[in-house]
């Protein structure tokens, strides 16, 4: 059905009448190639068989109703064409080459092997071979991870056509034919369904489906209208259509589909006009908008392409969409249709050009600092033979809609829920000595779930590093353990994260020393000296917050209490508090949320008992960054976090007047 893009006339009904009370084969043939040329496929189906019947040995008339058959995307008649070609002797290579594809998609993937080596041998300098070889292989991996998903189809699909389903308002909006036998007489000449109509059904708070309704009717026409995405924030609605021009008609004329806008006002969607690229020598499909309105994605074969339709995207630029940018990247020679990017920002579409499982198949690009590489299938059963396109996933991404026409639907294209049961997530790790931050390796390493019960249990390499799978919107609990160091973890939450996403933490365990006597004096680490004064750096500890955060969470309560235990242990030691930011939000902005982190960290250890003047806290906001993500660099949130930071200094003023050989040790 995404192949429906032409309005053409009906004037071959006339000539079908003719043909069929003509007895002269070659006439019936030329309407045929007639009718072929225009886009009337079923109307040139219908001639060609007709001539087939009257010869069943022409292969002309055999090789054009594969065709025509391709064309429409009926794989079984292909099939079942092609090979009468091939059991006569009368094929050509190509004819293998279009076998092998039609028995892909109608799930014959051996069969399909087979006359794919055939064709090998008729072509072997054919790029597409090793492609599509390779391509049968993975079609086995992809069905060993069915586990992933549970689909069902909705229960308001029709004989018809159902496909391009959206949420907005508690409604599901979608479009269709309708039923074909209930529908308006006017039908579309590619396949004889009605053409399509904005519809929609809402959904109640146990997931009932009402009965479906139009949507939007004052915006009808009698041709194809929808899909449809929209503006939340500004009560817009994008869509497609190809109406007519002016003076123009449904007969005799051909429009190609655009994109066109509609606001809502006084209760009603009040038509505005066609969005700014619109071009009527080329398609404009598949409108998908970004969560904040300011990206607008959408499907084209517009010149300079990179295959028959590719996915572009345009920005909101004071008000203003910046011209089409190709997300060459993901695009192919082939297909690239129906865009959906989702609100973790997360891009889904359809294509038949990075292989897959037969037709159209569903896959997933995410982002990497605002630029979509990695293409991933998203495997059986969302990806079928058949065509798969359509996906629609809730603002969690964990459910939501797509459509196929696969077999054992309702209708020629269906509607089917999703229910992903599981993303994958990785959580990678280093450990580390607290005091001298080396890399510590051997260290057990347990992956707990939220009731800390052990998920699985590693440990740490000789760099200290770890890493386990995870899964999306879960709690994790990671546990550090070694002999002879005190027992470490940190709480880890995947919710809201990417599809395969890393997230990287560090864990600090210390040594865990049993001392006889405590020494009289520590020695310093290192001294600095301040106004001409000696300071002794006895202690150096680090915490962190969240974005926008001055929260002390149950990792810098640890680290505070150990400083408290270190302080109360000795009476001459004082602490120093410097606070700092990452390079988001303004200058201004980040030194005062600086000095609510320092302050954060000062009540605390004030509410734990330390003398209010024994601590001195200061916040330098962004000046004092760690790495290079300062203002208009572009950073991750991990590599961000690095620097939302205060570092906590147990300090002794004076000169230090002892010398040791070596460092005391001492527990805190």
């Amino acid at each position: 059905m995404w192949k429906r893009i032409k309005i053409s006339s009906g004037w071959f009904i006339l000539l079908l009448f003719i043909s069929l009370a003509s007895p002269a084969q070659k006439l019936t043939i030329r309407l045929a190639d007639q009718a072929r040329e225009d886009f009337s496929w079923n109307e040139a189906i219908d001639l060609y068989t007709y001539a087939h019947e009257r010869n069943p040995e022409n292969t002309y008339v055999i090789r054009r109703l594969a065709e025509c058959y391709r064309s429409i995307g009926n794989t079984e008649e292909v099939e079942k064409w092609l090979e009468m070609l091939i059991e006569m002797g009368e094929w050509v290579p190509e004819d293998y080459y279009h076998f092998s594809m039609a028995l892909k998609v109608n799930g014959k993937y051996k069969e399909s092997e087979e006359a794919l080596n055939e064709y090998a041998v008729l072509r072997p300098e054919d790029g597409r071979i090793q492609r599509d070889q390779s391509l049968l292989e993975y079609i086995n991996f992809l069905l060993d991870d069915s586990v992933r998903y549970e689909v069902n189809p909705v229960p308001f699909n029709t004989k018809g056509s159902d496909w391009g389903p959206t949420l907005y308002e508690n409604k599901l909006i979608y479009v269709s034919t309708g039923d074909p036998d209930a529908s308006r007489d006017i039908k579309y000449n590619w396949d004889e369904l009605p053409f399509l109509d904005l519809y929609y059904v809402e959904i109640d708070e146990y997931g009932n489906y009402t009965e479906p309704k139009i949507y939007a009717e004052e915006l009808m026409t009698s041709f194809h209208d929808g899909p449809a995405v929209f503006d939340e924030k500004n009560k817009r609605m994008y869509f497609n259509s190809n109406r007519s021009t002016k003076n123009s008609s449904r007969q005799g004329q051909e429009n190609n589909l655009q994109i066109y806008y509609a606001d809502w006002e006084n209760g009603e969607w009040v038509f505005k006009g066609g969005f700014k690229y619109n071009d009527v020598q080329f398609n404009l499909r598949h409108p998908s908008l970004s969560p904040d309105g300011n990206v607008l994605y959408f499907a084209s074969d517009m010149a300079g392409g990179k295959g028959g339709n590719d996915i572009y995207f345009c920005r909101k630029e004071n008000g203003e969409w910046s011209q089409p940018i190709n997300l060459e990247d993901i695009n192919t020679p082939g297909e690239e249709l129906f865009p959906f990017i989702s609100a973790e920002g997360v891009l889904y579409f359809s294509s038949n050009g990075h292989g897959g499982m037969g037709s159209l198949d569903i896959y997933m690009a995410l982002p990497d600092r605002g630029v979509f590489t990695t293409v991933e299938n998203m495997g059986y059963p969302v990806n079928s033979s058949r065509d798969d396109f359509g996906i629609y996933l809730d603002d969690v991404g964990m459910s939501g809609y797509f459509s196929s026409d696969r077999p054992g639907g309702k209708g020629y294209d269906d509607i089917y829920e999703v229910e992903i049961l599981w993303i994958p997530v990785q959580i990678k790790g280093t450990v580390r000595d607290r005091i001298n931050t080396y890399e510590v390796s051997d260290a057990r390493v347990a992956l707990l779930d939220e009731n800390r019960d052990t998920i699985e249990v590693s440990y740490s390499k000789e760099d200290g590093e770890f890493a386990f799978n995870a899964l999306k919107q879960r709690n994790y609990y990671v546990e550090v353990s070694k002999p002879d160091y005190v027992t470490a973890g940190k709480d880890i939450s995947t919710y809201n994260k990417l599809p395969n996403e890393k997230i990287e933490v560090e864990i600090f365990i210390e040594m865990d020393f049993i001392l006889l006597e405590k020494p009289d004096q520590l020695e310093p680490l290192s001294l600095e000296m301040v106004d001409g004064n000696q300071l002794q750096i006895i202690q150096i500890e680090h915490i962190n917050y969240g974005f926008d955060s001055d929260r002390i969470d149950s990792d810098a309560a640890f680290i505070l209490d150990k400083v408290v235990n270190l302080v109360n242990q000795y009476g001459d030691l004082e602490i120093i508090i410097e606070s700092h930011t990452d390079a988001k939000g303004s200058d201004e902005y980040n030194l005062g949320l600086s000095k609510r982190r320092a302050t954060s960290a000062y009540n605390y250890l004030v509410k734990k008992g330390l003398d209010p003047n024994t601590i001195e806290y200061s916040g330098y906001g962004e000046t004092q960054l760690l790495n290079h993500c300062d203002d208009g660099v572009e950073c991750n949130d991990a590599e961000h976090a690095i620097n939302r930071r205060s570092i906590i200094k147990v300090v002794r003023r004076g000169k230090y007047k002892t010398k040791r050989d070596s460092r005391s040790i001492f527990y805190f």
